[in-house]
């Protein structure tokens, strides 16, 4: 029989069933099509040995006047700028304090763990301090103290740390009378929390007023008493009532309030109630009968108890008792919309009960770690004007050296009415001007999700709009909140909850001019949006879009593959990269099972055509300063940057690269096919030098499209096969070409294969 020439139509479609599909590709792994092949995607290895402290969720490079590179590198815990592969932790301070006279304790006999003293502290587990001034204690020496460290165990006036030293005898205070705690900006968080429960989403969190421990001892999801580190900050409490109340009391008297927070939950019988208010004995601003409990009248003299809540890793936990540091009594686990489960030794536990609801303000002007932590960055001059997600503005002045941390905008000589908590800065590149979005209204320390200020022209630290200036500020109409901004070449697309807005220099008077883009529209998140020459691209909640003057729906022929199989909780990781050398646009998300980002979406915008596959990047910073795009990724528990496009590997080790076809049959799939020859048409270029690359044609079948597939045969190709002999039979057939050799790149051509009928049956 003669060769059969089967052309697969660029792109992968699985909008329909792989039969549908015919003559197309249905699934793919680190490939890309250029001129309607595919090919494998280029490698990527280390910029440098060196690793960052933290979750890279943002990258930007810049240039200075000398033609030194930089890039700035944003964590949820830290920010870096590096420079020649070295980091430089330019992480801002919070606070800076001189302790009180030997506020260092070692703990037991051997122990490498100290304890700190710093009344109101305000530090929070993984926060970062730096001590300095301190003596020898205890046999661990003062160069073990006076160093950097991770906080892990929290209270209210004191902290722990572990250093590399090891105490003598325990339990002795020291460090002498001038030991200095220098705080960094608390770090954010890592994960976003499943807007189910109280206090979770964008529209909860956490005052700055909690305590924090860690479990002592794993448990399982059912168990009811277990152990803290440390119990001492987590409340208990119980009194009577004073009078008597009915089942729709408004108020609740108790003979003695003093020993109850400000706000929380209380047990009166069986019902538990939740008050917002503590005065005077009184507790008011009442839910009652929560938590699917039954509202009840009480008479004067019945029991009153405090019912704690905490929260340890995800899973909220309500009690009633403790002894000393084990919560043992009126444990039900699993509360308000969280899930019971098991959680390892040493896990973050929280004291909740001041874990803010649904549709109050958590106090972030003072807690910046209170969202997931998120960076904006952008360039003034050689200098740099960067903040975390609903934080604070900070500058990074270059003549001051790489080792120099950051410090506020509102700080800097000559700074009038900076906005001092800000959803995202950028600087507008045409006119000037410093823009701040989703920021507090000047005049005001309240944030407004809605609100809009720019500096004065030319004057990034002075935001006061007096006559003589082009300082100013808009509020947008629609929507309850600001997502996300970004630049283009002729003005600024503001993406609200609800709409998309332009902003566009226009001069005196109104200096900036905001129009209407498009209703009923919205962005996937945060970072989702990234703009290439005229035109800007996003992910939408349900699709792909571009603008280039009018908004349009991007075709996508793996549309429902994205959408079905997405963790919408944690969109605000999700993020989108150009690589120019290619034409391309990423978009990074995490699969329905992941809390991180460990899949991609690829457009090819010149070319229409899509691909996808598995990438766990973070963070991703298109070519320019550098000539290679750079990604962020972990590496035996590390984090790394890559430069991409960069040889043929990872890192050193094989890519798994894979296309698949959809099915192909003869006919209409009447009779079943016999396949007993193929002709690789397919380019090796391997740079190795030894020509020991190769790739395997793999031929899959089955006899109807709901059938699993079967692999029948396969062929490893190298640059000098001419032929491969392969036998395969069904009525569909599906071929796949993969490799995993390193130093290699291929393209493929047409696929020919030797197929004749054989038979209906």
């Amino acid at each position: 029989m003669p060769l059969t020439k089967i052309t697969f139509k660029p792109g992968i479609n699985r909008e329909s069933t792989s039969y549908a599909a015919e003559n197309g590709w249905f699934d793919s792994n680190l490939i890309r099509f250029r001129k309607g092949r595919p090919e494998k995607m280029g490698g990527w290895q280390k910029i440098s040995s060196n690793s960052v402290t933290g979750t890279t969720r943002s990258l930007h490079t810049f240039s200075a006047l000398d033609a030194s590179k930089f890039m700035g590198v944003g964590t949820e815990k830290k920010f870096f700028i590096e420079e020649g592969g070295t980091f430089h932790d330019i992480t801002p301070l919070r606070r800076t304090q001189t302790l009180g006279s030997n506020p260092i304790t070692t703990g037991s006999s051997s122990s490498s763990v100290i304890t700190i003293t710093d009344t109101n502290h305000g530090a929070r587990t993984g926060d970062f301090v730096t001590i300095s001034g301190a003596t020898t204690t205890d046999g661990i020496t003062a160069a073990q103290i006076n160093l950097e460290f991770e906080i892990t165990v929290v209270n209210s006036n004191t902290y722990t740390v572990t250093t590399t030293g090891s105490a003598s005898s325990g339990s002795t205070a020291g460090g002498g009378s001038s030991v200095v705690a220098a705080y960094q900006i608390s770090a954010g968080l890592g994960v976003v929390v499943p807007g189910t429960g109280w206090g979770a989403g964008l529209w909860g969190g956490y005052n700055s007023s909690f305590s924090e421990t860690t479990l002592d001892g794993a448990i399982n999801n059912s168990v009811t008493s277990f152990s803290l580190t440390s119990a001492t900050d987590f409340e208990t409490a119980s009194t009577t009532l004073s009078a008597d109340i009915t089942d729709v009391s408004t108020s609740i008297p108790l003979a003695d309030s003093s020993s109850f927070p400000a706000k929380g939950t209380i047990l009166v019988g069986s019902e538990k109630i939740e008050y917002g208010n503590n005065n005077s004995n009184v507790l008011s601003d009442l839910t009652r009968g929560a938590d699917s409990t039954t509202a009840a009248a009480g008479s004067s003299g019945a029991s009153v108890t405090f019912v704690g809540l905490m929260l340890i890793d995800n899973e909220l936990v309500q009690y009633t008792g403790k002894s000393t540091n084990t919560i043992n009594a009126g444990v039900v686990r699993g509360v308000r919309g969280t899930t019971a489960a098991a959680h390892d030794d040493d896990a973050p536990v929280k004291e909740a009960n001041a874990f803010v609801g649904w549709g109050e303000a958590a106090n972030i002007t003072t807690d910046e770690g209170s969202n997931i932590r998120l960076w904006s960055q952008d360039n003034w001059g050689e200098d740099l004007i960067f903040n975390a997600f609903d934080g604070t503005i900070y500058y990074w002045d270059r003549t001051l050296g790489v080792n120099a941390r950051a410090t506020s905008l509102a700080s800097q000589t000559g700074a009038s009415d900076a906005p001092t908590i800000v959803r995202k800065t950028m600087i507008s590149t045409t006119d000037r001007h410093v823009v701040c979005f989703g920021c507090n209204p000047r005049g005001s320390t309240e944030q407004d999700l809605l609100e809009v200020r720019w500096s004065d022209q030319e004057a990034p630290f002075n935001w006061s709009p007096p006559v003589t200036n082009t300082a100013g500020g808009v509020r947008l109409s629609a929507g309850s909140e600001i997502i996300t901004a970004v630049k283009t070449r002729q003005e600024i697309l503001i993406w609200t909850d609800v709409n998309l807005h332009a902003m566009r220099f226009v001069g005196p008077d109104d200096i900036f001019s905001f129009a209407l883009v498009a209703s009923n529209t919205s962005i996937i998140g945060f970072n989702a949006a990234v703009t290439v020459g005229d035109r800007t691209f996003w992910m939408g909640r349900n699709n792909f879009y571009v603008y280039a003057g009018r908004l349009q729906v991007i075709p996508c022929t793996v549309l429902d593959h994205v959408f079905s199989n997405i963790n919408t909780a944690q969109n605000f990781k999700f993020f989108a990269a150009s690589n120019k050398l290619f034409d391309e646009i990423f978009w990074f998300y995490a699969s329905a099972s992941s809390d991180e980002i460990d899949r991609y979406v690829k457009f090819n915008h010149v070319e229409g055509t899509w691909d996808i596959g598995t990438l766990a990047r973070t963070a991703w910073v298109d070519l320019g300063v550098h000539d290679n795009p750079r990604g962020a990724g972990s590496a035996s528990s590390s984090e790394f940057i890559y430069s991409h496009e960069s040889g043929q590997n990872d890192d050193g080790s094989a890519m798994n690269c894979f296309i698949e076809s959809a099915d192909f049959d003869l006919g209409d799939g009447e009779q079943f096919m016999f396949v007993d020859k193929l002709i690789p048409d397919v380019r090796l270029n391997d740079t190795s030098g030894d020509n020991s690359g190769s790739v395997d044609y793999v031929i899959k079948t089955r006899n109807f499209p709901l059938e699993s597939l079967t692999t029948n045969s396969t062929s490893t190709i190298v640059s000098s096969t001419q032929q491969a002999f392969m036998r395969a039979r069904g009525r569909q057939a599906v071929v796949r070409i993969q490799s995993d050799s390193t130093d290699l790149n291929w393209t493929l051509g047409d696929l020919r294969l030797n197929l004749r009928p054989d038979g209906r049956r």
